[in-house]
């Protein structure tokens, strides 16, 4: 079965997240980062899995446009080679994730708000038109 149509996925199977400003990106990134640094050092998810759905160049790239604070652009830099330091000195990843998360913590750290500012990060899905809509 080939069908030539894209597959629709429904609001339901949609996660939109959206930061607004270089601080609130930031802690985003950060706070994702983190918990996927969890889940690697627990053994949850993998290095290639990890480096594939968010430590890759373009989340660097991103980061580094925004001009970001250089300890998360260096974290997310050392994350985007985890998948290489598992597969070449796998005895030296717990210690890689140890120090990105460390480096994410102090990035935390200095952009810690002082108040409860700006939209939650957690947004509606736009609602897609069908062709027969439009």
């Amino acid at each position: 079965m080939n069908d030539s149509q894209p597959i629709r996925m429904t609001p339901q199977e949609e996660l939109w997240l959206r930061a607004e400003g270089t601080v609130d990106v930031q802690r985003l990134v950060s706070i994702a980062a983190l918990g996927m640094c969890r889940a690697l050092a627990t053994g949850t998810v993998t290095s290639a899995y990890a480096c594939q759905r968010l430590f890759g160049p373009a989340l660097l790239a991103r980061i580094e446009k925004l001009e970001a604070h250089a300890e998360l652009r260096h974290a997310i830099h050392l994350a985007s080679e985890l998948e290489d330091v598992a597969g070449l000195v796998p005895d030296k990843l717990a210690d890689s994730i140890a120090e990105i998360e460390s480096k994410l913590l102090k990035v935390l750290a200095d952009l810690a708000p002082g108040e409860m500012s700006g939209d939650k990060w957690l947004v509606k899905t736009p609602e897609v038109k069908q062709p027969s809509e439009q």
